[in-house]
């Protein structure tokens, strides 16, 4: 009796092992599935949205219901999306089984993002901008509503006009390289001679802006593109 005993209870135990061993087979196929439709979302999605040259482009499907079954195809999954939702940051993208009626939904969130400048603590006005001041991160193009700058080095100089808060994307209304009532001096090339003389900015003015200065010298009012923090450069 005790042997029968014995041998209920071992075919028990290879009852109950097997079950669950067979239950993480079905879990294993059934979260590879998961990854394989989510990839084919993403991959198509890719596919259909380029970046921009100064972007780089993120793609991520949201996590698939636990509870949706996802069968098997042998023909392999479809993905398809409207050229309307392409155009969101949230892609609904189908996906369907060509070997039976079977579909699914997924939606895709997409990203540009593009490196841009921010500041690495709270700035005053009045500020001379140093490399302990600012950084450089990436951020969601789409979230961006004025122009930025992409390099730590276009700021390096440049004086904050008002107050900026840590973390806040550097523009260039915040500053000027040259600010109203700077003594500048003012570069013309004439005849192959190029001529020097002091002036006062009238305008801020960041690097590559024109901007009005007056001569010292004559009292005039001159148009002078901003070069750098002391010099502006007048064509002749």
């Amino acid at each position: 009796m005790k042997k029968f005993r014995d041998l209920n209870q071992i075919t028990k135990f290879i009852f109950i092992t097997g079950a669950l061993l067979c239950g993480q087979v079905v879990a294993d196929e059934t979260d590879n599935l998961r990854t394989q439709v989510s990839t084919i979302a993403e991959d198509y999605v890719r596919t259909q949205i380029s970046a921009q040259a100064d972007s780089q482009l993120s793609v991520q499907a949201m996590p698939i219901d636990e509870r949706i079954q996802i069968p098997a195809c042998d023909g392999g999954y479809q993905a398809s999306a409207s050229s309307n939702s392409l155009q969101q940051s949230n892609v609904t993208v189908r996906i369907n089984c060509a070997m039976s009626d079977w579909y699914l939904y997924l939606m895709v969130k997409v990203a540009q993002t593009i490196p841009v400048v921010i500041a690495s603590n709270a700035l005053s006005p009045n500020v001379p901008l140093t490399s302990s001041d600012v950084q450089q991160v990436e951020m969601d193009k789409n979230t961006l509503r004025n122009s930025t700058f992409a390099d730590i080095t276009e700021v390096i100089g440049a004086r904050t006009k008002r107050r900026i808060r840590a973390g806040q994307p550097i523009t260039p209304e915040l500053l000027c390289f040259v600010c109203k009532g700077d003594i500048v001096t003012i570069h013309a090339d004439i005849g192959g001679i190029e001529i020097k003389t002091s002036g006062t900015a009238m305008q801020d003015g960041n690097i590559g802006e024109q901007i009005q200065v007056k001569n010292t010298r004559s009292e005039r009012n001159v148009f002078a593109t901003v070069q750098s923090p002391s010099d502006v450069r007048v064509n002749l």
